[in-house]
């Protein structure tokens, strides 16, 4: 491999990574990756996401 093509791969597995750490110090603060913007109550997924009988 040329240094253009690893300099490329090693940029996007940082970006990668930064997701992955940013997804998971998130969800450990208690947000929520959802983007409704006006919180869990206006998603179609908020009853499985925050289901009262957890299993």
């Amino acid at each position: 491999m040329d240094w253009p093509t690893i300099i490329v791969a090693a940029v996007i597995a940082v970006l990668f990574a930064l997701v992955i750490f940013f997804h998971f110090r998130n969800k450990k603060k208690g947000k929520s990756s959802c983007s409704c913007g006006g919180g869990c109550s206006g998603c179609a997924m908020g009853d499985i996401c925050h289901s009262k009988n957890k299993e």
